[in-house]
């Protein structure tokens, strides 16, 4: 006889037990823990993917919070420009801008020769644009000077078009240009309420 069978028919009150007890945990192990450590698996996969939906949706929420502050800030700061920096109304404005290029023109030696406005409304918008043709003469690099500060005036003044010539022939000295400028500002139009 073998060994196995000697220690099977000695220790059968112990040796039986222990088999069956053995078949269980194997038939346990076969039904219920393995199924089990793929469902583990499994919850982990998920947990995994829930947990970087989170961080997407904060990281959205985020931008979302970002993008509502900086367009408040926009708006605050586009009231801001309309109150405090654009003229209130088109005599203002017509004002400013003769005003600004009257005594400018005479701080930088340039003969203010003539003008000529147009004021008209900005598609889809409140504001008007009052834009006026401007026409100087003097040297050039008076012309480089009144320009600079034209564009760096605290007052909103946009240069639109610059055109730059020989002055006419009743100017003596001969080395002076006339400068026709396009100056642009703008201003919020009333909006009248009908009755």
């Amino acid at each position: 006889m073998n060994l196995w069978k000697r220690i099977a028919s000695e220790r059968r009150a112990v040796v039986l037990p222990l088999a069956t007890v053995l078949a269980i945990n194997l038939v346990l192990l076969a039904l219920v823990v393995f199924p089990m450590q793929r469902s583990v698996a499994g919850d982990e996969d998920r947990s995994t993917d829930v947990k970087l939906a989170l961080a997407e949706a904060r990281r959205t929420e985020r931008v979302a919070n970002d993008t509502r502050t900086s367009k408040e800030r926009a708006d605050e700061e586009l009231k801001t420009f309309y109150a405090d920096v654009l003229p209130s109304s088109h005599a203002v404005a017509r004002d400013l801008l003769y005003l600004q290029i009257s005594k400018l023109s005479k701080e930088t030696g340039l003969a203010f020769e003539g003008s000529s406005f147009e004021p008209e409304q900005v598609d889809d918008s409140t504001l008007m644009r009052f834009r006026v043709d401007v026409s100087l003469t003097g040297e050039y690099a008076n012309i480089r000077k009144f320009l600079y500060r034209l564009e760096t005036a605290e007052e909103f003044f946009v240069v639109e078009g610059v055109k730059l010539g020989q002055a006419g022939k009743q100017q003596a000295g001969g080395g002076s240009l006339e400068v026709v400028l396009q100056v642009t500002t703008y201003y919020t139009a009333r909006v009248r309420s009908r009755p």
